[in-house]
C-alpha cells in the first residue's frame, strides 16, 4: 500500500533558506502526525533549486529572462514525475501564469492559499509584510479585494526597511534589532490602521519574526504551503482544487 497519495516538485532558491523551510515543514508534519520514522516512512519529493537572476532582490532584471528561466525549471521538475508543484516565492508569485502555461500539473499559489486561510479566520484588514516588488506588482491585492478583505501595506520608508531586513535574513543574518524593528512596525500600524493581522508575505519573514513575537495573528506563508502540500501529498484535498 502506497503511503503517500502523491510525489510533490518544489521549484525552490528563491531563496534557498525558505525553500529548505518548506520541505522541513513538511518533514515534520510527517514525523509528528504520521509518526515518520525511517527514510521509506517519508514522501517523495523532487526539488530543482533556481537561482532565478531577479537583479537585486527583483530590481533591475531581464524580464524575459526570468521568464525563461522559470518555465524551463518548471518543465524539469514535472519531467520528474511529480503530481503537483509548490513555489516557496512570493515575488515569484507575479510570473505564477507563465509558469502554470508552462506545464500541464498544477502549481500551488502561495498567494491563493493564503488567502483561503485569512477567509477561514474572518479577518477584514490585514497588513502585507513582503518585498517592494511584491507589494508594487499588487500580488494579493486582488485575491484579498475578492474576498472583502482589506489589504494595508507599509509606508515608503518602512518597506525601504523591510526590503534591507530581508536581504540581510537571506544573507543568513538573524539581528534581534531587525526583529524589534518589525514589531515595533507592526504594533504602530495595529494602533494607527486597525490591522487584525499579518501576512508575511516574502518566506523570508517567518525566519525572523514567528507567531508569538506579535499579539496578532502572523500569516506564515511557508507554513501555509507546506500544510497544503502535506494535505496533497496524503491524498486529503483533491488536485483540482489548485488547477
Amino acid at each position: 500500500m502506497k503511503k503517500y497519495a502523491r510525489k510533490l516538485g518544489i521549484l525552490g532558491g528563491m531563496g534557498p533558506e525558505a525553500t529548505a523551510s518548506l520541505y522541513l515543514n513538511i518533514i515534520r508534519r510527517c514525523q509528528q502526525e504520521r509518526h515518520a520514522k525511517y527514510n521509506s516512512d517519508f514522501p517523495s519529493i523532487f526539488i530543482n533549486s533556481f537561482p532565478v537572476p531577479d537583479g537585486q532582490m527583483w530590481h533591475k532584471f531581464n524580464k524575459s529572462e526570468v521568464e525563461r528561466g522559470l518555465a524551463d525549471s518548471v518543465k524539469i521538475v514535472e519531467k520528474a514525475g511529480v503530481d503537483f508543484i509548490a513555489v516557496p516565492c512570493n515575488s515569484a508569485h507575479y510570473f505564477l501564469p507563465v509558469m502554470r502555461t508552462a506545464v500541464s500539473i498544477p502549481i500551488l499559489s502561495i498567494v491563493e492559499e493564503t488567502v483561503g486561510v485569512i477567509k477561514k479566520r474572518g479577518l477584514e484588514k490585514v497588513l502585507l509584510l513582503a518585498t517592494e516588488f511584491t507589494s508594487n506588482r499588487q500580488i494579493y491585492d486582488k485575491s484579498l479585494d475578492d474576498q472583502g478583505i482589506k489589504l494595508i501595506k507599509p509606508r515608503s520608508t518602512q518597506q525601504l526597511l523591510i526590503d534591507k531586513i530581508i536581504i540581510r535574513v537571506e544573507s543568513g543574518l538573524r539581528a534581534r534589532s531587525d526583529r524589534a524593528k518589525i514589531i515595533k512596525m507592526v504594533n504602530g500600524l495595529q494602533k494607527e490602521m486597525g490591522i487584525q493581522g499579518v501576512i508575511a508575505g516574502c518566506t523570508e519573514i517567518p525566519l525572523l519574526v514567528q507567531s508569538n513575537d506579535i499579539s496578532l495573528t502572523l500569516f506564515d506563508t511557508i507554513d501555509i504551503l507546506a500544510e497544503s502540500c502535506y494535505l496533497l501529498i496524503r491524498g486529503k484535498r483533491d488536485l483540482e482544487e489548485i488547477s
